[in-house]
C-alpha cells in the first residue's frame, strides 16, 4: 500500500472521512493515482471536488464536509444545516445548505447552494463542530434566501435567543435595518421578531397575547441580582413592578424546584415586586382570563 495513502486515511478521519481534490493534490497525489485508488475501490468520489474514503457511511456530517470541499473553500454553513449545527429547535433532520459570495456562484455541490451579493467577511464565519458556519446572527438574516417557513424562523430565533447565539435588540436592528432597504424576506423575519426575546414558545404565546391585548411590552429575561448572586431572571417585567413567569411542561416537577420557586417569590416579593404565574395550559386555553388578571395587576400599582 502507497505510505500517501495512510496520510489521506488519516486527513480524511478528521473531516468525516473526506478529502477534496486540492488537499490531495498537496499530499503529492496525482490524478493518474487518484483515478487508479477510484478503480481500486479505496476512494468514492462524492462531488466535484470531494472524495470519501470507501466503507465510510454518508453522514450527514459527511455531506457537510463534501459539500464545503466541492465548493473551494468560499462557502460556508448555512440555512438549515447551520442550524442543525447549532441545535436549534425542530432543526434536526436538515440536509446540507450553503452560502457562497455571489462571485464564486460557479462552484456547486448536492446539496442546496444559495449566493449572496452582501459581503461575507470574517466577523460573519465561524467554527462549529469543526465547520466553517455562518454566525447565528447571519444565518438568521440570512434564512429568507433558503425558503424557512414561517415556523423555522419563529423557532431559530427562540432557540438563538434562548442558546445566548444572538442578543434580541442586535438581531432586531439587524432586521431593522434590512427591512428599510428592502431586502427579501425582512418582512416575514420582523414579524417573527415582534414576539421574541422569550425563551421559548410558550413565552412568544404570553408575548402575542400582551401586544393583542394593546398591553405594553414588557421588558424580557429581566436580571434580579443580590450583590453577586442571581435572585432571579424574570420572563417578563411589566413597569409599575409587575412580574409574569409563564411554566411549561416539565416544571416544577420537584421538592427542589418547588422549593427554589418558592424562594424567587419571596425575594422577588420583598423587592417590592407583584408577581404572577401564568402555567401553559393558562396562556393556551383561557388567554383571556390571562389579559384579566395582568390588567388588574397593573392597575394596582399604577
Amino acid at each position: 500500500m502507497d505510505d500517501r495513502f495512510h496520510l489521506v486515511a488519516a486527513l480524511a478521519a478528521n473531516q468525516h472521512s473526506v478529502v477534496s481534490t486540492e488537499q490531495l493534490a498537496a499530499l503529492g497525489i496525482t490524478t493518474s493515482h487518484r483515478s487508479k485508488w477510484e478503480q481500486n475501490g479505496l476512494l468514492n468520489r462524492v462531488g466535484k471536488r470531494s472524495f470519501a474514503m470507501a466503507g465510510s457511511t454518508s453522514t450527514f456530517g459527511r455531506a457537510v464536509a463534501a459539500g464545503l470541499a466541492d465548493l473551494g473553500g468560499h462557502g460556508v454553513v448555512a440555512g438549515r444545516a447551520g442550524a442543525r449545527l447549532y441545535g436549534l429547535d425542530d432543526f434536526g433532520d436538515a440536509f446540507a445548505e450553503f452560502l457562497l459570495p455571489r462571485a464564486h456562484r460557479m462552484f456547486t455541490t448536492s446539496g442546496l447552494v444559495c449566493a449572496t451579493g452582501k459581503p461575507l467577511t470574517r466577523a460573519d464565519i465561524v467554527t462549529v463542530h469543526g465547520f466553517k458556519c455562518l454566525t447565528a446572527e447571519r444565518l438568521i438574516s440570512e434564512s429568507p434566501l433558503f425558503g424557512f417557513t414561517k415556523a423555522e424562523t419563529e423557532n431559530a430565533i427562540d432557540s438563538a435567543i434562548r442558546l445566548r447565539l444572538v442578543a434580541e435588540q442586535r438581531l432586531r436592528s439587524r432586521v431593522i435595518r434590512d427591512h428599510s432597504r428592502g431586502m427579501n424576506g425582512s418582512r416575514q423575519l420582523l414579524d417573527a421578531l415582534v414576539d421574541s426575546g422569550g425563551e421559548s414558545r410558550l413565552e412568544r404565546w404570553f408575548l402575542q397575547l400582551v401586544r393583542q391585548a394593546g398591553i405594553r411590552r414588557p421588558t424580557v429575561q429581566k436580571v434580579y441580582r443580590d450583590g453577586t448572586r442571581t435572585v432571579a431572571r424574570v420572563d417578563a417585567y411589566f413597569p409599575g413592578g409587575v412580574v409574569v413567569e409563564v411554566s411549561g411542561h416539565g416544571t416544577h416537577a420537584s421538592r427542589r424546584q418547588l422549593q427554589a420557586d418558592a424562594q424567587r417569590r419571596t425575594e422577588l416579593t420583598l423587592r417590592g415586586l407583584l408577581v404572577l404565574t401564568f402555567t401553559y395550559e393558562d396562556v393556551r386555553d383561557r388567554p383571556s382570563w390571562v389579559i384579566l388578571q395582568l390588567r388588574e395587576a397593573l392597575l394596582s400599582v399604577a
